[in-house]
């Protein structure tokens, strides 16, 4: 589970909430998720409608964290009118929400048609959106018991039992008929069009979360449409559904910190999903199916780029409508029917030009003396011809100048010019559709001196094995944009995630960017201001990533500046030399 607060939590009801969150660890360990402070305020009055906004790989669902005071005991939540209260032999009273009004339903209800709202005009299709209830205070009880609504709402106390079986149903209601998983781009480009402020999660991190990769935003109408009709919809009967839920009710800790879900578990959840991909991958480019009458099977291979239209079986024969696309007919892998006996020869239509022409049939003969003979003079041609390019090979590599033992008077054939390894300032490197132009570089084996804060004291202490580090410069929305891109190379792979940890830290310090140090390039900035930032760490290596705008006065989005810190940590810098 990763938390998301970028900025100062305002009530006490949210500070809980994440504050139970933060107990969790991160991946997917106890629950894969991203939950984002993204407040929805309504109104003259200020009124929040959602708290923030839940993203699961299934789907999408908002949040309402809800304060109860001077209020205790069980409550009685319903899809419509007013929630209750009622203490332990006490009498029921109408629930007193913080904020007022005796049930979030409604606004939830908007707060989700917003989210849809922003997530489509940004390109995104959201699809179901569940709607999720916290209830914070001296709550003692629930009814319903599970939190469940239907359609969509659900109930849940900040127990964390209670907290992950709400996060589960709602994945399951945001994932019904959702025919594409939401990637780690979806999930970046979600979380700014909902305008999270601050630095948005990495991609390492969604990945973490059990987010399918892609550099691409797949959740678009256009995408998303094929997918659904290409897709199979998994359907549970009642007992693996009940036994399902039970499971999950079982593995979610009684209370105090969630113990880490079984790995049987975490492998069936992994394994339904993968599942799930696979079965819609596999029906969207599935074969054509046997044509009924047919007494064998054949391929066939598509070789104009065009659709093949719909049409009725029985149009599959030799009959076909001349507006169908030209196949090759691949012969059966059995020359044999079903009923044993051997068929009879097809005539085959000629290729296209694109697949070339067909081998001729072959013919099972009794091999004859000419044809041995004939097969013993090729093989001695052949091995003629090999001895002849050997002892032709062997007097070339003696002639004087073209090989051998030299004298070292520079007769020899002159040796291959030593290129730089890694890139030099000047090359322009293309990522994203965007040109970055190397600057400066910089290569040494010490972090000595090349770092401050927190992150000076700890490599102080465990110094690395080799910084390499650049600067590079692009042209983003108009802009001139500069970018540090530093990789510092650890002990071991420990080490590099403890330094990754430390240099995400705010107010942590960092390790020195070459622009920190003095260096500079014509034209560009003395030093980073309102820098974007990003990271990542494979094996012992971290990189850090530092962006800001040449001219903070001309500078364009802040969301166009982060895409920018991410692609960053793509670009090269000089190879750290190999230990």
């Amino acid at each position: 589970m990763l938390a998301l607060t970028p900025e100062p939590l305002q009530t006490a009801g949210e500070r809980a909430f994440f504050g139970e969150l933060a107990r969790w660890d991160t991946g997917a360990s106890v629950r894969a998720a991203v939950v984002a402070s993204i407040p929805l305020v309504d109104g003259p009055l200020g009124r929040r409608q959602s708290d923030a906004v839940l993203l699961v790989p299934e789907g999408v669902a908002v949040i309402r964290i809800v304060e109860v005071l001077r209020q205790s005991g069980v409550v009685t939540a319903t899809p419509e009118g007013a929630w209750s209260i009622a203490a332990e032999g006490g009498p029921s009273q109408v629930l007193q929400l913080v904020g007022g009004g005796s049930s979030p339903l409604d606004g939830l209800m908007r707060a989700g048609m917003d989210t849809a709202m922003k997530l489509r005009r940004a390109g995104l299709e959201p699809g179901r959106i569940a709607r999720l209830t916290v209830l914070v205070g001296e709550v003692t009880g629930l009814v319903p018991a599970d939190g469940d609504l239907g359609e969509g709402d659900i109930v849940a106390t900040l127990d964390p039992r209670s907290l992950l079986l709400a996060f589960a149903r709602a994945s399951r209601h945001a994932g019904v008929d959702n025919p594409r998983f939401w990637t780690t781009a979806d999930v970046r480009a979600a979380l700014q069009a909902l305008e999270l402020p601050g630095r948005g999660p990495t991609v390492e991190e969604l990945n973490g979360e059990a987010f399918p990769y892609s550099p691409y935003v797949l959740r678009r109408r256009q995408l998303v449409a094929p997918a659904a009709m290409a897709a199979s919809p998994i359907q549970l009967a009642p007992s693996d559904e009940a036994a399902a839920e039970e499971e999950s009710e079982a593995e979610a800790p009684a209370a105090g910190v969630p113990q880490q879900l079984s790995a049987t578990s975490v492998a069936r959840a992994v394994a339904a999903s993968v599942a799930a991909a696979n079965a819609a991958a596999v029906a969207a480019a599935a074969p054509p199916r046997p044509v009924p009458g047919l007494t064998e099977q054949r391929d066939t291979v598509e070789v104009e780029d065009r659709p093949t239209p719909s049409r009725p079986a029985a149009s599959a024969g030799p009959d076909a409508s001349a507006g169908s696309p030209q196949t090759s007919v691949l012969p059966a892998a059995s020359g044999a029917t079903a009923s044993g006996a051997t068929a009879a020869p097809r005539e085959r239509p000629p290729l296209s030009p694109a697949w070339g022409s067909p081998p001729p049939p072959a013919r099972e003969r009794p091999p004859s003396d000419g044809d041995a003979s004939g097969r013993r003079r090729t093989v001695l041609l052949a091995a003629a011809l090999v001895a002849l390019v050997a002892i032709v090979g062997v007097v070339v590599w003696l002639l004087p100048g073209t090989g051998g033992d030299d004298d070292g008077g520079g007769a020899g054939t002159p040796a291959t010019p030593t290129v730089e390894a890694g890139p030099r300032p000047g090359d322009v490197q293309l990522v994203d559709g965007t040109r970055y132009t190397l600057q400066a570089t910089d290569l040494t084996d010490t972090c000595a001196g090349h770092a401050y804060g927190d992150v000076e004291t700890a490599l102080a202490v465990n110094d690395c094995t080799g910084l390499s580090r650049a600067l590079y410069s692009a042209s983003v929305e108009g802009a001139p944009v500069v970018v540090s891109v530093v990789r510092v190379t650890m002990a071991d792979p420990a080490t590099a995630r403890q330094l990754r940890v430390l240099t995400d830290t705010n107010g942590s310090g960092n390790v020195s960017d070459l622009l920190r140090e003095g260096v500079t390039f014509d034209g560009g900035p003395a030093r980073l201001a309102s820098a974007e930032y990003a990271s990542a760490v494979s094996g012992p290596t971290v990189t850090i990533v530092e962006t800001s705008w040449f001219d903070p006065a001309a500078a364009g989005s802040a969301g166009a500046l982060a895409a920018v810190a991410t692609d960053g940590l793509s670009l090269p810098t000089l190879p750290l030399p190999e230990s």
